[in-house]
């Protein structure tokens, strides 16, 4: 065989072999973008709808409340433990109106926005509660978290009383170690804050978003 055309023959060879893996590694990369931003919303949607019936028979029955007052904090869900919803969280400026788990391992943001176990109770009048929630996929609830602006309401239902929430400041970003941002607005005076987190940029988790807001109202639930 004439070695010019033995070694075309090989660089063609080489040169489909090298197409085709990089066809192959394109569909995985396809497939897990579509299953990241398809499929783990399906599953988060599903779950979601399963907590609102639930929540919503909570709400159906008498009002309970603990000692203080207020929300007990039970820790995270294990992974073979049933997950419940513990809260409402609606902010119609950015569409948000999900069931709020507790616990904010991957495990339970799979579930929908999750409010951090060492955090205070959802609707404590002395300390900040914080939530935490996926930015894209898995849902996205909080996808447009960054839209929210000093003076805009957060409600939160819980069993026990919806508590209304004013923004103080928006669009924070921290590093992913900044953990003090869970206390809440450091510029604040107020006893009750929530503290909202999420990842920054979209589609990636190379910082967080941090939204700080104090408790200006709360008005129980009548049996």
């Amino acid at each position: 065989m004439n070695p010019r055309r033995r070694d075309r023959g090989i660089a063609a060879k080489i040169v489909r072999g090298t197409g085709t893996t990089f066809i192959l590694l394109g569909l995985v990369i396809l497939y897990f973008v579509v299953y990241e931003l398809v499929g783990t919303s399906l599953q988060t949607h599903a779950h979601q709808r399963a907590l609102r019936s639930q929540f919503a028979e909570l709400l159906d029955q008498p009002p309970s409340k603990s000692a203080s007052g207020f929300v007990s904090n039970p820790g995270p869900a294990s992974k073979k433990a049933t997950v419940s919803g513990i809260a409402e969280i609606i902010i119609p400026k950015i569409g948000i109106d999900d069931i709020v788990v507790q616990g904010v391992s991957l495990y339970d943001l799979a579930y929908g926005p999750g409010h951090y176990s060492d955090s205070a109770p959802i609707g404590s009048a002395n300390g900040t509660a914080a939530i935490a929630g996926h930015r894209t996929g898995w849902g996205s609830p909080f996808i447009r978290l960054d839209e929210l602006a000093t003076g805009d309401t957060i409600t939160l239902k819980t069993a026990q009383a919806t508590y209304t929430y004013r923004v103080t400041r928006g669009n924070v970003v921290v590093e992913p170690t900044d953990y003090w941002v869970v206390k809440g607005d450091p510029q604040s005076q107020a006893k009750g804050k929530l503290t909202l987190t999420t990842c920054t940029p979209k589609y990636t988790s190379r910082h967080r978003l941090i939204v700080w807001a104090d408790l200006v109202s709360v008005a129980p639930r009548v049996a």
